[in-house]
């Protein structure tokens, strides 16, 4: 079996789709016409060599393309590395900027996401209101489908009651104009809770902020959902103090879930319309990737000396 086609089968084995198959073969073949004009042989590129690379690239295509060439060259390594081809992966270390600047998190752990919801005081709010108490709850809520579901702020503003599926325990997240639709299923100890929510403490809230009408699921007193959010990282820090924002908690939902499942079940479970945008998730393990945020790794010192 030559290298292309154990690069194949690793691919198919994480889940990925023939498009994403064929567009990673497509990005690693011109990587290696590239090689073998410069005389070099793949079995023993080098991390420095792949710098040369992605500088011949600069100013040629974007660097969304040269993010997406380096995560399939990345894999490609790594299919030689599990198949004993070569005995580590040149490109490990590589910190090409992702689209849009996505931030890299150093990961919070599943009991440190656990501990937002559990310990999540609901008495501790502000009592100057009404609505204080439910309002509370109805945060708490909010906390658990961003810790159990990885559900961002967009996905939370669309949700409404017939969204939630008390008895088979799960939810539905609709399709949007940026993320893809999905169901997900419901933590135990959410059930009891949204059930209650559901049925009582969110109808409070519909009375207090005239929205008898309102199918949403988490009623609110402003015009734009995200504005509710607005207090609670600084609450959230108090519980958690290494938590950056709302969007820490979901991509250490989603660096978790590619621990777990496949690549594929991943890409569903987020709502990402693109594999790409799962896998730029991979960044986020600290765990043996500590050093894909430093540009100069001493791996590449190493082979330089």
């Amino acid at each position: 079996m030559d290298n292309q086609q154990l690069y194949t089968t690793y691919l198919q084995n994480r889940g990925c789709s023939k498009s994403t198959i064929d567009s990673y073969h497509h990005f690693c073949e011109h990587f290696i016409r590239w090689a073998e004009n410069k005389h070099m042989e793949i079995e023993y590129i080098t991390y420095s060599e792949l710098l040369d690379y992605i500088a011949s690239r600069k100013g040629k295509v974007t660097q969304k393309t040269i993010q997406g060439c380096m995560i399939a060259i990345t894999h490609y390594f790594e299919a030689l590395v599990q198949t004993e081809v070569i005995d580590q992966n040149p490109a490990r270390y590589l910190d090409i900027k992702a689209p849009n600047n996505r931030k890299l998190y150093a990961i919070l752990s599943r009991q440190q996401l656990d501990n937002l919801y559990h310990n999540f005081d609901i008495n501790a709010s502000r009592k100057t209101k009404p609505t204080a108490k439910a309002s509370a709850i109805r945060n708490k809520i909010t906390v658990g489908l961003m810790a159990f579901q990885g559900l961002d702020s967009t996905a939370l503003s669309q949700l409404r009651v017939q969204d939630v599926d008390v008895l088979g325990g799960k939810i539905t997240v609709k399709s949007s104009r940026t993320h893809a639709g999905r169901n997900l299923a419901l933590q135990a100890v959410q059930i009891i809770e949204l059930d209650r929510y559901i049925n009582q403490t969110r109808q409070e809230l519909q009375y207090h902020f005239k929205q008898e009408d309102s199918d949403q699921l988490l009623v609110t007193g402003y015009a734009h959902f995200n504005q509710s959010l607005r207090r609670l990282p600084k609450r959230l820090r108090k519980q958690e103090p290494q938590l950056q924002s709302l969007r820490h908690i979901r991509a250490s939902v989603i660096t978790h879930w590619l621990r777990q499942y496949n690549l594929r079940e991943v890409q569903y479970m987020a709502g990402h319309r693109k594999i790409l945008s799962t896998e730029l998730y991979q960044r986020n393990d600290i765990e043996g990737l500590q050093a894909d945020i430093d540009r100069f790794h001493p791996m590449n010192r190493k082979e330089e000396e």
